[in-house]
């Protein structure tokens, strides 16, 4: 209650921005009431100075003329000086919440009030209204905003020594002091009804602006770290390489990752990973005080900076990731990209920027690289592979190749391992070692290793068909393929589709993708074995979780990565007694062995004579067109066992 009686007299503390509108609304109103104050005392003083001086007869004494004259030039005085600074105040010359504002209005007023009373005063005198006072009254407390308080204040008082100059000329009657007391409470309640609609106007406009602002705040800025976000500063970006001055060749974009970010919030919770990142972000302003930084989003900053001294600054960028915890091998990858000209795309220089810095993820000695040609033309190639990837599906120059897989006892053909080759009208050959990284890292992989299956499962139906060797194919599948397709329901159409017997179709699965997704996968992996499918584990060695894949996860086939012949000549005593071994723990675990990577008749003989029991490699053959290998195959060069295994 006491609150509210102090809202509607106006004793409750406003906003700045409610005064500020109340000022500027008093500054507004004072225009309109001051040019209209200045025409008629105007007009009054022409014609009070023409009568003057041709009115031969004028009834009122010199007294009466000076008196008035003084007051209309007092009057009019203070119109032109109200205006003046009105104007004055709205176009900006005159800073909101001066002084000197208040009083100036103040003064207008209390000369209007004063007019007022003493025009009406003598009015009255001769018998006439007091139609002026009520004018001023009107035009002080009305058209402007004043606190109800303080209306009640000057009316009070106006109205009270009004009231006592007209009792000099008797005691007013009865009914002329009731309209008096109503005129008081008319222009009272008016006054105070314009102050609270006021207010609530300003209210209003002040919540929409405040929401506006925040509306504008977050197309800028990134709410956690109170960084520009992308939007602004590609925006502010481009207008900076345009401005007159600016070299661009003397600036430089930076796309900055802090490795390993993962772990701060596994082992300090997500808010604290969010206090890092904003503690980052307040040390990146302050290495860089005159540069336009943003977050790109996660753990990903980028910065648009002076190329003098940027590496110096990263240093300590650098240093301040790593210190946070030893423990976690943290730190902070930069890529950076100079514009060639003031036109360059900040999206683009971005771009570049990033792609500097994705090439030295996986370098742990590195850890800057700013954009040149090499690079240029790398990621044209990754553009283009992504782009035409599509295209060469459909116009088959994605073709599979077969790889001889045989027997180490005698080595005779036992199965294929399905590889690709992409034959390019543009580029020529691509290798698989080329685009299928780029297709997994852009989630594209699995278009091809559909397109596989099915031309395996083609080629095997011909081969059964026409009575020519069909033996079975093993096939890698990217542990993309289970995150973005139905693996099982994949390989299960084709097989009924073209009538292929499933233990035709072997299934390899890379070790890393099983290290990394071990719960993703071992539903469709228990399926496909559930369904009679043979399962390999592919590249076995080339990772650094290899033991916990065997404990997790049952294969018919462990194919040994060519890894542990890569230094077989060099090394050849231990290379030998780590093979030995690893063939011996897959026998103990119950699985089949298959070496790839095979040269030379050394190593397939000291294979053999360890017990593995399949090889695969350029000794016998290279990946080649299943045509090919049927010539082979008829010319006696591949000869194709009879004894086949299920895995």
């Amino acid at each position: 209650m006491k609150d509210k009686i102090k809202r509607w007299l106006g004793l409750d503390e406003s906003s700045e921005y409610v005064n500020h509108y109340f000022e500027e609304s008093n500054a507004r109103a004072s225009i309109y009431m001051s040019v209209i104050i200045i025409i008629l005392e105007g007009w009054m003083i022409i014609n009070l100075a023409y009568r003057l001086m041709f009115d031969t007869v004028f009834a009122r004494g010199e007294q009466w003329i000076l008196t008035h004259f003084i007051a209309y030039v007092a009057l009019f005085a203070s119109g032109c000086g109200a205006l003046i600074y009105a104007d004055r105040y709205i176009h900006g010359k005159i800073k909101h919440g001066k002084g000197s504002h208040s009083l100036t209005l103040w003064l207008f007023c209390i000369v209007c009030t004063l007019f007022g009373i003493f025009i009406s005063y003598s009015d009255y005198g001769n018998g006439e209204q007091i139609l002026t006072f009520i004018a001023m009254e009107l035009f002080v407390v009305c058209l402007l905003v004043w606190k109800p308080i303080t209306s009640f204040c000057v009316l009070s008082v106006s109205f009270l020594a009004m009231y006592l100059m007209m009792s000099q000329f008797g005691r007013p009657s009865f009914a002329t002091r009731i309209n008096f007391f109503i005129l008081w409470i008319t222009v009272l309640v008016t006054s105070i009804s314009n102050y609270h609609q006021k207010k609530v106007e300003a209210e209003k406009d002040e919540s929409v602006d405040t929401v506006t602002a925040q509306i504008r705040r977050a197309a800028m800025i990134d709410e956690m770290t109170g960084l520009a976000n992308m939007n602004f500063f590609r925006k502010r970006a481009a207008e900076i390489l345009l401005e007159k001055g600016v070299n661009p060749g003397s600036k430089i974009f930076l796309f900055l990752d802090i490795e390993n970010f993962k772990a701060v919030n596994e082992k300090y919770g997500f808010e604290s990973g969010n206090a890092f990142l904003t503690k980052i972000a307040g040390a990146m302003a302050e290495a860089f005080p005159d540069a336009l930084i943003a977050r790109q989003g996660d753990d990903h900053f980028v910065i648009l900076a002076d190329r003098k001294g940027h590496k110096e600054k990263l240093e300590s960028l650098r240093a301040l990731v790593y210190d946070f915890d030893s423990d976690l091998q943290l730190g902070l990858k930069t890529g950076g990209f100079v514009p060639h000209d003031a036109g360059c795309d900040p999206h683009v220089a971005c771009d570049n920027a990033r792609y500097a810095c994705e090439s030295i993820k996986k370098k742990f000695d590195q850890d800057y690289c700013e954009y040149d040609n090499k690079l240029s033309d790398e990621f044209s190639m990754k553009q283009y592979i992504v782009n035409n990837v599509d295209h060469a599906l459909d116009n088959g120059h994605i073709k599979v190749y077969y790889q001889p897989v045989v027997w180490a006892k005698n080595r005779k053909l036992c199965g294929y391992e399905a590889l690709v080759k992409w034959e390019d009208p543009t580029y020529g050959f691509l290798s698989p070692g080329l685009f299928i990284p780029i297709l997994e890292e852009y989630r594209q992989v699995h278009k091809v290793d559909m397109i596989v299956i099915d031309n395996v499962c083609r080629d095997l139906r011909r081969l059964i068909d026409t009575k020519k060797p069909a033996v079975p194919v093993s096939i890698n599948f990217s542990r993309l393929d289970f995150e973005l397709t139905d693996v099982v329901d994949l390989i299960e159409s084709c097989a009924q589709q073209y009538n292929i017997p499933r233990n035709m179709l072997h299934v390899e699965v890379t070790e890393s993708a099983l290290s990394e997704y071990i719960n993703t996968l071992q539903d469709d992996l228990d399926r496909l074995r559930n369904l009679g499918y043979p399962l390999w584990l592919d590249d076995f060695g080339s990772g650094y979780s290899s033991l916990n894949v065997l404990k997790d996860f049952e294969f018919d086939v462990m194919k040994i990565d060519m890894v542990f012949l890569s230094s077989f000549k060099t090394n050849k005593e231990k290379s030998k007694a780590v093979l030995k071994n690893v063939v011996q723990m897959a026998n103990d675990l119950g699985m089949h062995t298959l070496t790839e990577g095979v040269e030379t008749l050394e190593e397939a003989e000291y294979l053999k004579q360890i017990g593995c029991e399949r090889l695969q490699g350029y000794l016998f053959g290279k990946a080649m067109p299943i045509e090919d290998a049927l010539v082979k195959i008829a010319a006696g060069t591949l000869p194709v066992s009879e004894e086949f295994i299920n895995g």
